[in-house]
């Protein structure tokens, strides 16, 4: 794409453009000074007609989107622009008034509409490392939120469980607790979401993620993104089986479903991608008769906040000006969030410094307990097989001393019942078929996700403390990890008994996504946590192109040939490019007035239907002047811009191809996943827009 580009508001005005000899589109500044050989740039006294709509096949351009301007007939449309083309529609600013960018603003936007009797089923999926959980709830009675339960099982004892082993077996087509304790299934696939280089080493060569990854590749059927498949195959068993739960209670058919599923907070965009389009693999949006199902993502630390911080709303902690640490300890990941009471009634929540999270859950316990159980306990099972070994990690960690220890017992070690076979070379004596672990061999097994655990807190308790001059008032640990008694005694020594262990912390992840989704109706607002702000984890922004005169009025750094890259704008200008931020990490991004991005753009007629706006992230605080390593590519956002071609600001490039200028305004909230809408030309309504992630 090429052309050149302004911002409203401020004299070197920015767009996205590309070099001929470079794809990537860039965001560029003119100097404001013209050179001899700058087009000419004629306003147009067109009328904005009907017949003046270019002719525009959507199918040309690469992602489909929705129309991104009204007719200019249309009641919502702007009128006419003015004949001065200095002064920028729906603005009364010139172009010669210099003001840095990004422009904070609240953009034009239709008011929601008030519906204080809308009923749907809100629909919470914790989709865990280890074990998965769903929760719902009626719009209409949204204190009753329920659990799924009753799970295929061979064994009634577990028809009450509130969660359900991630666990598929491909040979026999099984999965949850269908799956044999003898049987050798495909465990923690969750993580092969995430590409290898975002997985730390000893994670990566763990025993069940290097099953995973080979039982996949000798599966035809799983080849290309074959985990996106079979991460689509466990949610559709488990959607399925959780419609026909709640159909048992509530008639599914005659309400719309709105969804979400969780995920961990310091997951990259692209596997957050990923496995929301394994939930749409999965049936979850599939047509109904009641309508389209809404299916949006919620970071597992948020949702645990909102369970917790709803079920304490009553208790004395809960005042104004309070921070909390909701410490979300799962399978996979532990992540760690705060928040600061802005209000109670209504229950008004903010984030209250950057999160943050590890790959340092549970299952860093469970490697940590088969190497020792394997290499270090003197067990010999090279006569036990697989499906043996299985059932007896089943028996006697996962389900008894993983969950039972504490820490405190008085004794200084404990039985367990390995396979005969493994003790028949053993010089130990043993009574009764047992074999000692030790404490302390307990101890250290648990040592990395307690200290993974405990610098996540200690962290952010340090960065509370600096911003609001004292410590959080509780320490609210939850999740599947989380009901570990042994981590919570050692955070509560650790922490000065300031930790908390709520009741039912398993499930607090999926009742937490099922509040966010009710968050959305009005008349639930004032009884459920609403977080009504939220702190950038990265720094979010696009490439522009600087006119090197123009580096210091913009905050940049001098233009440097060595390190920089210069190139030409099709009117013969010389540009920089560069890395301009609209949203800096620790900023906060307050749900009410969302970021904007204003922007505009020379087009050529057929470039209507394939303009594409690229974001990139950095965690880098601050961000880079210039794109390094830590500059990740997000998105790509593609825009079909219907608008009337003939009343958009002309100009002639030294090759005699004609350009029109066009004007958007990019708006950024974030829910969970970042939510991108537009306005393009005259248009004061928000569009919703196509977005490809990178890495799907």
């Amino acid at each position: 794409m090429e052309g050149l580009n302004r911002p409203l508001g401020a004299p070197p005005v920015p767009s996205v453009v590309s070099n001929p000899s470079d794809p990537e589109d860039l965001w560029q500044f003119p100097d404001g000074t013209q050179s001899s050989n700058s087009p000419q740039v004629q306003p147009s006294n067109s009328p904005q007609s009907a017949d003046s709509l270019p002719s525009v096949d959507p199918a040309q351009g690469p992602l489909e989107s929705p129309d991104l301007a009204l007719p200019s007939d249309h009641p919502c449309a702007d009128s006419p622009p003015s004949a001065d083309s200095s002064q920028l529609p729906g603005t009364s600013q010139k172009q010669d008034v210099t003001s840095p960018l990004p422009l904070r603003r609240k953009p034009w936007r239709k008011a929601p509409a008030k519906d204080n009797k809308e009923r749907y089923i809100a629909i919470g999926i914790d989709f865990g490392t280890t074990y998965s959980g769903v929760s719902w709830a009626c719009s209409f009675d949204p204190e009753n939120i329920q659990q799924v339960k009753g799970w295929p099982s061979a064994n009634m004892r577990l028809q009450d469980e509130v969660q359900i082993p991630t666990q598929i077996n491909l040979k026999a087509n099984t999965w949850g607790y269908l799956v044999s304790k003898q049987s050798n299934p495909i465990r923690w696939f969750k993580l092969l979401l995430l590409d290898e280089q975002d997985v730390k080493q000893d994670v990566r060569k763990s025993s069940y993620l290097t099953e995973a990854r080979n039982t996949l590749r000798s599966h035809p059927r799983y080849s290309g993104d074959g985990i996106i498949d079979l991460v689509a195959q466990f949610l559709k068993e488990l959607w399925d089986h959780s419609l026909q739960d709640i159909g048992k209670r509530v008639d599914v058919d005659k309400l719309p479903l709105r969804v979400a599923v969780t995920v961990p907070a310091i997951w990259p965009s692209y596997a957050r991608a990923r496995l929301k389009e394994a939930a749409r693999r999965a049936g979850i949006e599939r047509p109904r008769l009641m309508g389209k199902t809404k299916l949006t993502l919620v970071e597992e630390p948020e949702a645990a906040a909102l369970c917790t911080l709803h079920e304490r709303r009553e208790y004395p902690e809960i005042e104004v000006g309070e921070t909390f640490i909701v410490c979300d300890c799962g399978g996979g990941t532990v992540d760690i969030i705060s928040y600061r009471v802005k209000s109670t009634d209504p229950f008004q929540i903010e984030e209250a410094v950057r999160g943050d999270g590890k790959l340092c859950g549970a299952f860093l316990a469970d490697s940590a307990f088969e190497r020792w159980i394997k290499a270090k306990s003197g067990l010999k099972f090279d006569n036990v097989d697989e499906e043996e070994f299985r059932a007896f990690l089943q028996d006697e960690w996962e389900y008894t001393m993983k969950r039972a220890f504490s820490g405190k017992e008085n004794q200084s070690s404990f039985a367990i019942r390995p396979p005969s076979k493994a003790m028949k070379k053993l010089k130990l004596k043993t009574k009764g078929g047992t074999f000692p672990i030790s404490k302390d061999t307990l101890k250290e097994i648990y040592s990395k996700p307690w200290n993974g655990t405990r610098e996540l807190i200690s962290g952010q308790e340090k960065r509370i403390v600096e911003a609001y001059g004292k410590p959080p008032k509780k320490i609210l640990l939850v999740g599947g990890l989380g009901a570990s008694p042994y981590l919570y005694w050692q955070l509560h020594a650790q922490f000065h008994g300031n930790v908390l262990q709520p009741s039912q912390a398993w499930s607090a992840v999926a009742k937490g996504a099922v509040i966010a989704v009710l968050e959305s109706t009005d008349d639930v607002i004032a009884s459920m946590p609403v977080v009504v702000s939220r702190v950038a984890r990265f720094s979010y922004g696009v490439q522009f192109g600087y006119s090197p005169n123009s580096l210091a009025s913009f905050g940049q750094v001098p233009g440097d040939r060595g390190k920089d890259e210069y190139y030409f704008d099709p009117d013969g200008t010389e540009l920089v490019r560069r890395m301009t931020w609209y949203l800096k990490k620790d900023e906060t991004l307050d749900n009410r007035d969302p970021v904007t991005h204003t922007f505009s753009r020379w087009v050529r007629l057929h470039e209507l239907s394939d303009i594409k706006i690229t974001i990139f992230t950095s965690h880098e605080n601050p961000p880079p002047f210039r794109r390094n390593n830590s500059v990740k590519l997000m998105c790509e956002i593609g825009i079909i811009a219907l608008v009337p071609w003939e009343t958009l600001e002309r100009c002639t490039s030294p090759s005699g191809e004609e350009y029109r200028n066009l004007h958007g305004v990019l708006t950024m909230r974030f829910e969970g996943e970042p939510k991108w809408s537009l306005q393009i030309g005259q248009s004061k309504v928000e569009r919703d827009v196509k977005v490809r992630y990178e890495g799907v």
